[in-house]
């Protein structure tokens, strides 16, 4: 078992205490940038759990008033918590054929959200979703437990890297897009951040993790570069989807950067391989060069580009597929209405898909030489040192 040394529990510690502050200092300095919506649509307060105790009716709207109705079910439900709590309502539901696809059949016993609608004197209420965050706590759990479980120390420090990576995006990037920050130069920031904790408290300071944190850096920068360059050359407009619509109707009250979001999906969407792929490399090499300290800096490039084709295929793969999964429900759209096949290679949202993929993988194809250069210069370095 390696003995912990007292100077990397220091850095460890150091590590966590920065990035605590960090995260501190973003937030409170973007929520108070963040504009106040005056009249937001829903009214978070009457949002309610509740639990299905009995089916009254359920049959198909014979109401032709009811445009889109398709479908009517009458349920009782009792209250789960807050001021309602206990108490046992009726609702009356009807299901357009959209929500029927999403929120039919209910059933006796199903844990729901509710809605309270008061206007005048009276009260409705609707269902607008089940509850799953339960399920999802069991799932962070048991996702949580055998990473730590197999991966032990280390596999602890991925679960705090990873609370601090998420935690970065939707409490800094998020409120900075809102606060028509420069999300482009933050965007960098906080990559440039996320790979230097994750790799510290995974590694430790070392030349591993430096060669790999400028590798890695180095790639995203280079898929940040392509993305930016790419959406001006195909005059991207950033509109996508109907989210993107609904976006463009807040400008004037909350003024977003279409194509600003555009180009943090491709860097996030790329982060996670690249980060891989530098430090599979670094890591190797590492091993290589232990193993054979006589090694010349020469073979260590080269070993290191052999390493790097093996991943960067599989890599490759992994963002490709990932945006082509993505975005299969609007390509099979596309297909069902016989759009023609000259307009479907020249969408927006496709065009997109394809470039945060090309993006992301020369991203890692540029990060691969980077690392195997770095990883011999800083070895070499040492090497020299040590002859001295």
């Amino acid at each position: 078992m390696k003995k912990i040394k007292f100077k990397d529990v220091l850095i460890y510690v150091a590590t966590i205490l920065i990035s605590l502050l960090i995260s501190y200092l973003g937030t409170t300095y973007y929520a108070a940038q963040m504009p106040k919506i005056e009249n937001p649509q829903y009214d978070s307060s009457q949002f309610h759990n509740a639990k299905i105790t009995s089916i009254v009716s359920d049959q198909p709207s014979i109401d032709e008033n009811d445009f889109g109705v398709v479908r009517e079910v009458i349920f009782k439900a009792t209250i789960s918590k807050g001021v309602y709590q206990h108490r046992e309502i009726i609702v009356n539901q009807q299901f357009t054929l959209q929500t029927l696809e999403e929120l039919y059949p209910v059933e006796v016993g199903d844990s729901v959200i509710l809605y309270r609608i008061e206007f005048d004197n009276n009260v409705e209420w609707a269902l607008v979703s089940y509850q799953r965050e339960n399920s999802l706590w069991l799932l962070a759990g048991l996702f949580t437990g055998l990473i730590i479980l197999f991966g032990r120390m280390k596999g602890f420090s991925s679960i705090v890297s990873l609370g601090f990576t998420v935690y970065a995006i939707f409490f800094i990037l998020i409120p900075a897009i809102l606060s028509n920050a420069n999300i482009y130069i933050l965007t960098l920031a906080i990559v440039l951040y996320v790979t230097l904790l994750t790799f510290i408290l995974l590694t430790g300071l070392s030349k591993k993790m430096i060669a790999a944190t400028l590798g890695c850096f180095g790639g995203v920068a280079m898929a940040a570069l392509i993305a930016f360059i790419w959406m001006e050359i195909m005059k991207m407009s950033g509109v996508l989807s109907d989210e993107y619509i609904h976006l463009i109707l807040l400008k004037d009250e909350i003024p977003i950067d279409l194509r600003g979001i555009m180009f943090i999906a491709v860097v996030i969407g790329a982060l996670g391989a690249i980060m891989d792929v530098s430090m599979s490399i670094a890591s190797a090499l590492e091993e290589v060069i232990i193993n054979s300290p006589q090694i010349s800096p020469t073979e260590v490039v080269k070993s290191g580009f052999n390493i790097g084709r093996d991943v960067m295929g599989t890599m490759s793969n992994t963002l490709i597929l990932a945006y082509i999964g993505s975005a299969l429900p609007f390509i099979l759209l596309l297909i069902i209405y016989a759009r023609p096949m000259n307009l479907l290679a020249n969408s927006e949202y496709i065009a997109s898909e394809i470039m945060q993929a090309v993006a992301g993988s020369l991203g890692i194809l540029f990060a691969m030489p980077i690392t195997a250069l770095l990883t011999a210069a800083l070895y070499r370095m040492t090497t020299l040192k040590k002859g001295k």
